[in-house]
């Protein structure tokens, strides 16, 4: 007999090594239960009720345990799941009704095979009472409740109104073992539970997905560009109050919370974007000590939602703390892998959760643990990341014949570097004046000659160059105020902003507005897994937007200046001095071909950030350096 410990056989592996259906989707139990979390965040009195959809094998009901996997999310009353959206059996009365329909393909592939999915509400949103607080305390704590209800180290009832021992759930039915997965905010709840080191977390599969929130809102200091008043991205107080429930039209409202809007408003800093406490909390990577559950990342290197500043030191922080671990790196964007490799990750999805969730000894832990996309789309497996074989070099900067531009080439050993030359500029000083650049420039736009930033252009590569984890540039500036009364200035609150491109023919990534590169073919579609009258298995397949360009911008980053020497600390950068700066880059992975021209852009700041105060620019041509990974 294979798993559980009762006389119904659970599951089955195939001939293929991965468990075989054995069960019906159609005639699965779906059920719901309300959770309760250890305290009281919304300020009613009682603890918070946290509302869980449950859909399991009928035939295994009192006769066999299964395993769970859950996707927690705060959008399940917002949003819809390719194209589905969660339905009610009595819609009138959602807080008493099962789901007809669980979206996405989970319950209809897994339940079959033995599995129970779960889908969470996290704390103060759709049908779950508390307060979203933004990846802090009360957010986790609404997960991680629940593996300890699958534990029974939790309570939970079948009705929110009703907390007597006769209405008590107890999940009888599971085994315990629980594997989370989801992406963007969905796959951000499993890494903050991974990292309390909740027991009976098996795995997480975290997609385009944060671990660590400053990092998500003010990436190295900055403020991205959004929709707020002041032109900011959405704060934690922002976000939270489009995300609190409104069921029943009941709005938790914020002043109800003990601490909670002063706190979220409070603590994110939004003027000076300090990292303090606040973001101390929601920084998930401080403790990689309490990870027991192995992690299964997937991310795109042309995410500018959730960038790869989230995954690469999440990923090699895994490495130092031991943690069983495995990547997908795409060139793509805020994209979901179901689109953009559709039978790939059902496969491999499959055969990870019956590895940690079943203990089926299938050999994927032993497997190549990076999958990375080349410029081509074809993917490469490799046994780390930076693939093996990849050194830093560095690259500096001179002015060309001419003297009307700047020469990108791989620096002479043993040149001086940035702090290292005294006081004054050396000889060759470049200026730009302020601007806000655009992130993604028109055919062609960002090589023509520009007064608002400094190019470098390198001569055309001798062989490919696969640049492989994160740059980064050091060099030596002065500001200079710009605009009305600018004489009067002596400090400001501006950035640096970097870019580097390559230049060169090419069909390359084309993320829409809402930072997507998959679009969706109309007419075609796929099926994994069974089907109900209410619940179908079958969605449409997708295709990456490309566009056939002369340009590629490969990575960028920033730098708030007022960040500069800590991101712990405020300090506007003064003008008429000359300033040592490191700008970091985001991590990429991503072949420059042969023939093809590396540049690297430096300005004021970008469209993708939120408008500062501008400055004109000195920069000291000696003093550039830019550290690049690759092979």
């Amino acid at each position: 007999m294979n798993g559980g410990v009762m006389a119904q056989e659970t599951f089955r592996i195939g001939a293929d090594g991965t468990s075989g259906e054995l069960f019906s989707f159609e005639d699965a139990i779906r059920q719901f239960v309300y959770v309760e979390m250890p305290f009281d965040g919304d300020g009613d009195g009682g603890n918070d009720l946290i509302r869980v959809d449950i859909i399991r094998p009928r035939e295994l009901d009192g006769d066999g345990q299964v395993p769970v996997i859950m996707e927690p999310s705060p959008y399940y009353g917002l949003y819809p799941r390719h194209g589905e959206r969660k339905t009610y059996l009595h819609d009138d009365d959602k807080w008493n009704s099962p789901l007809v329909t669980f979206p996405l393909f989970y319950g209809n592939y897994f339940v079959p095979r033995g599995y129970a999915v779960l889908l969470t509400e996290s704390s103060g949103t759709a049908l779950s009472q508390g307060f979203c607080d933004i990846g802090g305390r009360r957010d986790i704590a609404s997960v991680t409740a629940v593996v300890d209800w699958l534990n029974g180290r939790a309570n939970a009832y079948w009705t929110r109104d009703d907390r007597s021992e006769a209405n008590r759930a107890t999940a009888y039915w599971a085994t315990g073992a629980v594997g989370m997965l989801g992406q963007s905010y969905d796959g951000t709840l499993p890494i903050g539970a991974a990292a309390t080191g909740v027991e009976g977390l098996k795995t997480i599969v975290p997609i385009s997905a944060i671990s660590s929130q400053y990092d998500w809102y003010h990436p190295f200091g900055c403020l991205l560009d959004g929709d707020d008043a002041d032109g900011g991205w959405y704060e934690p107080y922002n976000f939270a109050e489009v995300l609190q429930s409104t069921a029943n039209g009941l709005l938790q409202r914020f002043e109800v919370a003990p601490n909670g809007y002063k706190e979220l408003k409070a603590g994110s800093d939004k003027e000076h974007r300090c990292y303090n406490d606040f973001w101390r909390e929601r920084n998930y990577r401080l403790t990689m000590d309490k990870f027991k559950a192995s992690v299964f990342i997937v991310h795109g290197t042309n995410d500018l939602n959730v960038m790869t500043n989230q995954v690469e030191p999440f990923w090699k922080l895994l490495g130092e703390a031991g943690v069983p671990r495995k990547m997908w790196l795409h060139q793509y964007a805020h994209d979901d892998p179901f689109d953009f490799r559709r039978d790939a990750w059902v496969e491999t999805i499959h055969r990870w959760f019956d590895r940690w969730l079943l203990d089926v000894d299938n050999g994927i832990d032993r497997e190549p643990a990076v999958s990375v996309t080349d410029p081509d789309d074809v993917w490469r497996d490799y046994a780390s990341w930076p693939v093996p074989g990849t050194e830093e070099h560095e690259w500096g900067l001179r002015a060309d014949a001419e003297g009307a531009g700047a020469v990108l080439g791989e620096a002479a050993p043993g040149k001086a570097a940035p702090g290292e030359a005294g006081a004054a500029a050396s000889a060759a000083t470049f200026h730009f004046k302020g601007a806000r650049v655009k992130e993604f420039v028109p055919r062609g736009e960002s090589a023509k000659p520009h007064d608002d930033r400094l190019l470098a252009v390198s001569a055309p590569l001798e062989r490919d160059m696969h640049l492989s984890g994160a740059p980064s540039l050091r060099l030596r500036v002065r500001l200079a105020a710009t605009g009305l009364g600018a004489a009067a200035v002596t400090e400001l609150d501006t950035n640096l902003a970097a870019s580097l491109i390559e230049y060169g023919e090419g069909n390359y990534p084309e993320p829409d507005a809402d930072l997507h590169v998959m679009t969706e073919m109309a007419d075609r579609t796929s099926t994994f897994g069974q089907s109900a009258p209410q619940d179908k298995a079958t969605y449409k397949l997708k295709f990456p937007r490309r566009a056939y360009e002369v340009e590629h911008v490969v990575t960028r980053g920033w730098i708030a200046l007022a960040h500069r020497n800590s991101f712990e600390r405020f300090e506007p950068a003064p003008v008429g001095e000359w300033l040592d700066v490191e700008v970091p880059l985001l991590a990429c992975d991503w072949t420059v071909r042969a023939g093809h021209r590396l540049a690297l852009q430096v300005a004021n700041t970008t469209t993708r950030l939120a408008k500062v105060d501008l400055a004109d620019f000195d920069v000291d041509a000696a003093s550039v350096r830019l550290t690049l990974p690759y092979c």
